[in-house]
């Protein structure tokens, strides 16, 4: 494990206490170098050494951001200071810009080297850690969504770009569909990842649709799916994603088991929260995602509502070690393979 991804682990926990002459500098660089997102997205970017890090500011942080020489450097106690970049976001984050009565990141937003497209606002799911259910549930319009697709990627030096949204009313389905269908054709020869629920033409549980379903996304342009389990255990799953509890692990594993086989080996990704239920519960998630060629994702737990616990940098180390392991042993690797995107995930 390296000392870079000890201090990335360390800032999950604890956050970043910024000097005020360390705010001077981020001030000139933009004024929008603080994200405020979704919970797993805010804060501010740091690149130090091989790591990346989206990390929240917090003052009474032991780990230090200071300024020396107009350069930026992360101070630990009793350490030798590490030269650090930030990345700050491109200038429509601003949200200065209307697009059909709605503000422009309502659309899109761009993290590191990835624009996510968003086709869906707020949530059908009631999962007790992300806060997507506070905003309004409704669709973006195509239009809405192409005119600020255009002015993110004028904007942004984007390596891929994320189809997201959040979970569909099972009578939006179709409509969804049609929205993946519009952009993966149009936009195939972008790198398109689908982050989605398991789910057929019309249902999320039946299992007779899943295979064409699949088959379909592939034909239209989409290359890659991230298809989160979040957690293993079977009462947490219930306690804090009942809907995804509803659809049932087993559902989980048989999607994710086609999508690897139709999409390819490192196409397919899942996540797992590491800390809101026993390691060795998240653990057993990575052995059942690497056994059937599906890349795990590890994200640390960020508090949220019923899922206020403190983060823990030695449980993220000793979680992202014990997987590694386990992954090996089915040649396979943690994801995502896409380093700056792995600002939010061990």
């Amino acid at each position: 494990m390296t000392e870079s991804f000890r201090l990335k682990a360390k800032m999950f926990e604890q956050g970043i206490n910024i000097s005020n002459a360390a705010k001077q500098i981020l001030n000139q660089k933009s004024d929008i170098w603080l994200m405020k997102d979704y919970i797993t997205c805010s804060g501010l970017t740091l690149v130090f050494s091989d790591e990346y890090a989206t990390v929240a500011m917090t003052p009474s942080s032991t780990i230090q951001l200071i300024e020396k020489n107009n350069s930026l450097f992360i101070v630990e106690p009793n350490k030798d200071p590490i030269k650090t970049e930030i990345i700050v976001p491109p200038n429509y984050m601003k949200d200065e810009i209307i697009i059909e009565n709605k503000t422009i990141t309502v659309y899109c937003n761009t993290y590191t080297d990835r624009l996510r497209l968003q086709l869906i606002s707020g949530c059908m799911n009631t999962c007790k850690f992300c806060n997507a259910k506070e905003f309004k549930y409704e669709f973006n319009s195509i239009s809405g969504l192409e005119k600020a697709l255009k002015i993110g990627l004028s904007q942004s030096d984007v390596r891929h770009i994320l189809i997201s949204s959040g979970s569909a009313k099972v009578e939006d389905l179709p409509k969804l569909t049609e929205m993946y269908d519009y952009f993966g054709k149009k936009y195939s020869d972008l790198d398109l990842d689908l982050m989605m629920t398991p789910r057929g033409f019309t249902s999320y549980t039946n299992i007779e649709e899943y295979e064409s379903y699949l088959k379909h996304l592939k034909e239209i342009g989409i290359s890659g799916l991230s298809i989160n389990m979040e957690l293993n255990n079977s009462d947490c799953l219930q306690k804090y994603c009942p809907e995804k509890a509803d659809i049932g692990q087993d559902r989980y594993l048989y999607f994710l088991d086609l999508a690897v086989k139709i999409f390819g080996k490192n196409k397919v990704r899942s996540l797992l929260i590491v800390g809101l239920e026993p390691l060795e519960e998240t653990l057993k998630g990575v052995e059942k995602l690497a056994k059937i060629g599906c890349n795990p994702v590890l994200s640390p737990l960020f508090p949220y509502g019923e899922a206020n616990f403190p983060p823990n940098a030695e449980l993220f180390i000793k979680a992202r070690e014990l997987s590694e392991k386990i992954c090996k042993k089915y040649d396979i690797e943690l994801g995502p393979f896409c380093k700056p995107c792995s600002h939010n995930t061990l």
